[in-house]
């Protein structure tokens, strides 16, 4: 009789790899140590510096405008590390108690519409700040700044583009000036886009030869009646129509 033959038992033997040279968890502890190093090399650095460096590195990280403006900050000499003051600001740029150290902050646009009301209150019109583009629009009526019918500078406006001149030298933005005109033809007959051009034109002048202003700073141009300020018919609506609108801006919108 023949033998029974038993079954065949195969035995699979799973080895479960380690991490090994595979793993991550060594590059993560290499890194931590490698960090640690580099900041013992810089404590070791400073320790061994002289004072003037000391003094300038201590400069740098308490007043941290340092980097936009080269050397010490001269308007102030203490101390102010960020962090140390409490409370939550109204934006980032302005802060609060402060979010920032104030020789940090600069002036926004936002702060020159509050000089812009204050100072033009009683002439200037459209005070608006787009916040998203950053960028602070208003007006002023024609009429109150040249002579009926011509692009002359009236005296009597003078004192009003001298605040003008002051709130301007507060931003280093570029500064769009438009001539804006209604929809009635010219009693000189000139083309009104010329004519709008030339107004714009005779204020930019007028910050540049009186007050020493840069040009390069003011993009004058002429819209004529293309964008009314109100459509309406009312006579009371006309004079906003013959205005210039002036457009501050921290990029420079002359060159769109």
């Amino acid at each position: 009789m023949a033998k029974e033959k038993g079954a065949t038992i195969v035995i699979k033997r799973i080895t479960v790899a380690g991490a090994g040279a595979h793993g991550g968890a060594w590059k993560v502890a290499f890194a931590d140590f490698m960090t640690a190093m580099m900041a013992f090399f810089l404590v070791m650095w400073l320790m061994g510096s002289d004072e003037e460096t000391k003094a300038s590195i201590s400069h740098y990280f308490n007043h941290p405008n340092t980097p936009y403006d080269k050397g010490r900050d001269p308007q102030s000499d203490t101390a102010s590390p960020l962090g140390e003051k409490m409370g939550q600001g109204d934006t980032i740029l302005k802060g609060a108690d402060g979010g920032v150290p104030e020789d940090l902050v600069r002036e926004p646009l936002r702060d020159l519409k509050k000089d812009v009301e204050e100072n033009l209150g009683e002439l200037a019109f459209g005070i608006e700040f787009d916040a998203d583009i950053e960028v602070l629009k208003f007006s002023l009526p024609g009429d109150e700044l040249f002579e009926v019918g011509s692009s002359k500078i009236r005296a009597q406006s003078a004192p009003y583009l001298d605040r003008l001149a002051r709130i301007f030298a507060k931003v280093n933005g570029s500064v769009l000036i438009e001539g804006h005109l209604d929809s009635k033809p010219l009693i000189t007959g000139e083309d009104p886009y010329i004519f709008s051009t030339q107004r714009a034109v005779a204020v930019m002048n007028y910050f540049r030869d009186k007050h020493k202003m840069d040009e390069d700073r003011f993009c004058p141009r002429g819209v004529a009646s293309r964008r009314s300020w109100s459509a309406s018919r009312d006579p009371a609506a006309e004079p906003k129509n013959r205005r210039v609108e002036f457009t501050i801006s921290p990029v420079n919108e002359c060159s769109r």
